[in-house]
């Protein structure tokens, strides 16, 4: 054996692994790290080839050498090794990895022992392979077998959501291919399947390429472009649409990072598509937009799936707007066109109410920090001109004082300054309006002062206000809160 022949009976393998291994450098769909997992299982098939070489040659001679000792079970081990590497490349086995690798594990020891224990198979002194008298003869093709198996089964799971006939056309290569080693174990023909695994890796390397240039690289649904393929060519078959947007996306990515944001779509994405139905497609078609279709449903059906994708969306801190619209007559442009319309109004509808929610909380947790506090909180507003065009007096200081509402009480800066103390007044107003007029901004409303409340009793405050500023130093709004000290002062509630 040299290694003119060894590359003469490999050339068609070499060439097609070189060829993958330079196109590998242009690839923009791919992840960096399925192109790296790429080259191992290059590296890995030649390893195969080469092995299998030595070994072949090793076979010829009439003494047992220990590098075929070595090399046997290390071909064994090497064809599962590779299904795996390319397992490995569409990231199908991250989160049981230990699982899929167990079994090889467990074969290593058992099959590089097997010339001592006889379990498997063993060589005699003249360089025979003996295989033992049962079926754990075929333990080593049993193995590949299995892997192919967890191959078919993952890639069916992992491309479930995609088109069939990219599915279809891998899984014939290993259907074929698989029927081929059958073929050559029943009829006793031992032979090197360095160049099958170079073919099929090919052929699986084009269908990924194609599966994941139809994908969205973030959330794993479809992508826009095979958003407008599939509304044209599914065109008959669509029965309805469903538009789908997440809401608060911007807040996320202000708020908590971009990462936070990556991960509430992967999220969305994850309870849009949990389902698996097998006629529902689902796309991510912008930053935060999503569409599904639907094929031969029908409208109790399609409103069952929005209800268990926003069921799913329930237990996550995330909501989404949801419209939809049967096709029927219409094409699927205007049927999106009216579920887009549909979800801008549950998306309002979702807003107005968590807007609600959040003022009705705001308003109870500012009243209920008055009631702890004795206080009650004022504002005013200024035209361009520094005019005091409003007043608001909150309904704590109201009650504070005995007031009720703005019938007994108006928004009016003399409710207020009329209940003043003669002995408090000037001085009080004189802070009130120097507040107003300091447009260096250094100045602060802080006074304490008697006012008469509604019973005719002279009580003590504490007020204290902030005046905001337009960029030209002109005031824009005067805030500020009252806080009763009259217990402070006279000893007496």
């Amino acid at each position: 054996m040299s290694v003119i022949s060894l590359t003469l009976s490999n050339y068609i393998m070499i060439a097609e692994m070189l060829g993958l291994w330079v196109l590998l450098d242009s690839n923009i769909h791919l992840k960096r790290r399925t192109i790296n997992v790429t080259r191992c299982v290059i590296v890995l098939i030649f390893i195969e080839a080469i092995c299998w070489a030595v070994e072949r040659y090793l076979r010829e001679i009439g003494y047992l050498t220990t590098a075929r000792i070595i090399l046997a079970p290390t071909i064994y081990l090497l064809h599962p090794v590779i299904l795996l590497g390319i397992m490995e490349m569409a990231d199908f086995i991250k989160k049981r990895r230990i699982l899929f690798y167990l079994p090889v594990l467990i074969s290593a020891p058992i099959l590089y022992t097997s010339q001592w224990t006889h379990l498997i198979y063993w060589f005699d002194d003249k360089n025979l392979y003996i295989a033992a008298d049962n079926i754990m003869r075929y333990y080593p093709y049993f193995l590949f077998l299995l892997y192919v198996i967890l191959f078919v089964g993952a890639y069916m799971i992992r491309y479930s959501h995609s088109g069939t006939a990219e599915r279809k056309g891998i899984l014939i290569s290993i259907i074929a291919a698989s029927v081929g080693v059958v073929l050559h174990i029943i009829f006793e023909i031992d032979v090197d399947y360095s160049t099958l695994f170079a073919s099929l890796l090919i052929i699986y390397y084009l269908s990924l390429y194609v599966l994941t240039a139809k994908e969205d690289t973030l959330t794993q649904l479809l992508n826009r472009q095979c958003y407008y393929a599939d509304m044209e060519k599914m065109a008959d078959k669509i029965t309805a649409v469903v538009s789908v947007d997440m809401n608060d996306l911007k807040k996320i990515n202000d708020s908590q990072g971009h990462d936070a944001g990556d991960k509430a779509l992967k999220k969305v994405a994850e309870c849009l598509g949990k389902s698996k139905q097998k006629n529902k497609k689902v796309y991510r078609i912008g930053g935060d937009e999503f569409a599904v279709f639907y094929m031969g449903k029908t409208e109790e059906e399609v409103k069952e799936d929005i209800e268990k994708m926003r069921k799913a969306l329930s237990e996550t801190p995330y909501v989404c707007a949801f419209g939809y619209e049967m096709v029927l007559d219409k094409d699927i442009s205007a049927a999106m066109i009216q579920a887009d319309a549909e979800m801008y109004a549950n998306k309002a509808k979702i807003k107005n109410n968590n807007e609600r929610k959040i003022a009705a909380h705001r308003e109870a947790t500012i009243s209920v920090l008055h009631e702890a506090l004795g206080s009650g909180m004022w504002g005013m507003e200024f035209d361009e001109d520094g005019n005091m065009v409003s007043v608001e007096w909150s309904p704590e200081f109201r009650k504070m004082i005995g007031y009720t509402d703005e019938n007994d009480f108006p928004n009016e800066l003399e409710s207020w300054s009329d209940l003043l103390h003669p002995d408090d007044k000037a001085a009080v107003l004189k802070d009130f309006n120097e507040t107003i007029n300091d447009y260096s901004g250094k100045k602060n409303y802080d006074v304490e002062y008697r006012l008469k409340v509604k019973n005719g009793e002279w009580r003590w405050f504490h007020a204290l206000g902030r005046l905001l500023r337009r960029d030209n130093g002109v005031p824009l709004a005067y805030v500020g809160m009252f806080v009763d000290i009259n217990a402070k002062k006279t000893g007496r509630k």
